[in-house]
């Protein structure tokens, strides 16, 4: 079923209305159409036990984090419908307590020199930039020429907004990479000067280096760099106040995740007590 259905154009102008980002909404809308398909039948006469059907369905196909995200899609779409009471809980994940998959120093140094020496650098400033600043990769549309001048630029995100810093080295190589390349505007950007390159083809990408570099290729996408940054602003400021406003988390609750290590490195410690 097509996701651009008139049937769904008032929920998706709710979604709005809510300052949903477009990528959300397109999501809801998908998760909401995965449900009809499960389901079967007309939205209007689902009741509890057909969600909770479909909840239990989704826990043996999926992980706890995609059950919830499937489950989140469709109280919206419930409240939406003024259908509150159809809602369900969504599963109660516990926290972790080990932080796995972080880029060490060791293998960010390989992907950096790996991608210094491909013909195409783009990717090596890219991955400098999200290392350097903790930002997420849609945030990358905020690196433009233009901020380069201070370091310093704005980013929205629906009515938060929060302020980007890079550091002075990196800004000079960037000056210097747009200079020679004519770029203006969004410096990663796609086939439109306007736009931001394709998030896709950054991933296709990244893998492609991880393999080359050897380094664990589960361990290299693009919100690896944000981890890697959060790390190593931690171990040389032991400022977890100062991480959390520069990344632009609501609660410092969240960036607590950055306070622990991982499995290996628990046993190392581990072992390292001699009892």
């Amino acid at each position: 079923m097509n996701c651009n259905n008139e049937e769904f154009a008032a929920y998706r102008e709710w979604l709005n209305g809510h300052e949903k980002s477009k990528l959300s909404i397109e999501k809801n809308i998908r998760d909401i159409v995965k449900f009809r398909q499960f389901y079967g039948k007309s939205l209007e006469t689902i009741t509890k036990q057909d969600i909770l059907n479909y909840k239990e369905h989704l826990i043996k196909r999926y992980k706890s984090a995609s059950v919830n995200s499937y489950l989140i899609s469709v109280n919206n779409f419930l409240k939406f419908t003024d259908r509150d009471s159809l809602r369900v809980k969504t599963i109660r994940i516990q926290r972790r307590n080990s932080l796995d998959y972080v880029l060490d120093e060791k293998e960010y140094a390989a992907l950096v020199e790996c991608a210094k020496n491909w013909k195409n650098r783009w990717l090596y400033y890219l991955i400098r930039t999200l290392a350097s600043s903790g930002i997420r990769v849609g945030e990358l549309q905020y690196i433009t020429d233009s901020m380069l001048e201070t370091g310093k630029t704005n980013a929205y995100n629906k009515t938060k907004m929060r302020e980007i810093i890079l550091p002075k080295n990196l800004c000079m190589e960037l000056r210097k990479y747009c200079e020679e390349r004519h770029i203006t505007g969004i410096i990663f950007h796609g086939k439109q000067a306007n736009t931001l390159i394709d998030k896709a083809h950054i991933w296709r990408e990244l893998k492609r280096l991880a393999k080359a570099a050897g380094v664990p290729v589960e361990k290299v996408h693009a919100h690896s760099f944000r981890h890697f940054f959060a790390k190593q602003f931690l171990s040389e400021y032991h400022d977890i106040v100062d991480l959390a406003d520069i990344l632009g988390h609501n609660s410092i609750e969240t960036t607590r995740i950055y306070t622990r290590t991982s499995r290996q490195e628990k046993q190392t410690r581990i072992d390292g007590l001699n009892l």
